[in-house]
């Protein structure tokens, strides 16, 4: 595995929306999903706004890898769940980087189901 490098961070981070495609079994990339991501220090993180229940979510857990695209930063990537004093983390980052969004986006995505799909997104 690799690690992002700092301009990846950054660019991320800067970034409104991001895409991840989750990859098949056989590597071929299927239907991307547009999302909110945050940084916290040099890791990525995202979640599914419909918890576990999420198609995106359900094939990256399985097969464990994807394609993220946010912008001129595109890396095939892996997925792992987070601890929960991680998970308050990427929530405060949430609320940081998406205050200006009306609260009807941002609260599903601090509470509930969405915070317990929380995944490390990490370069390959």
């Amino acid at each position: 595995m690799s690690e992002w490098t700092p301009e990846e961070v950054h660019a991320i981070g800067e970034i409104e929306e991001v895409t991840v495609a989750p990859l098949a079994g056989d590597g071929t990339p299927l239907q991307s999903v547009t999302m909110w991501a945050v940084t916290d220090g040099s890791d990525v993180f995202v979640r599914s706004a419909h918890g576990h229940r999420g198609r995106w979510y359900r094939r990256v857990t399985e097969t464990g890898r994807g394609v993220f695209d946010a912008g001129d930063v595109s890396r095939e990537v892996t997925f792992e769940p987070v601890n929960e004093i991680k998970n308050q983390a990427v929530t405060d980052a949430y609320r940081v980087k998406y205050a200006a969004q009306p609260d009807e986006f941002l609260r599903p995505m601090v509470e509930g189901e969405s915070v317990e799909a929380t995944l490390r997104v990490v370069p390959v």
